[in-house]
């Protein structure tokens, strides 16, 4: 597991940068309060989610989230948010 860690003032956590072995890749770790948060940031508004679902899997993580042009949505433990309000679900959730 490689993991990059840096301090974002907009999000006021610390965001690591993480990717498996298995080759699956996740844009952001979030740490919010004991849990861990795994974020994966899409351009458009498709991707299957494999390498978010396989971190979760590997890691035995309930919750992830995906950011991308994509309205307010959730697929079974993934919530889904547009990159516009990022910030708050990562603030506030």
């Amino acid at each position: 597991m490689e993991y990059r860690s840096e301090q974002k003032s907009i999000l006021k956590s610390n965001a690591c940068f993480c990717s498996s072995q298995r080759t699956a890749q996740i844009d952001f770790v979030v740490q919010k309060h004991t849990r861990i948060i795994p974020v994966e940031v899409k351009s458009g508004t498709q991707g299957a989610m494999q390498s978010l679902r396989l971190f979760m899997q590997e890691k035995n993580i309930t919750k992830g989230v995906r950011t991308s042009l994509e309205n307010f949505a959730q697929f079974e433990n993934i919530d889904v948010c547009p990159m516009y309000a990022i910030a708050n679900l990562i603030n506030n959730g």
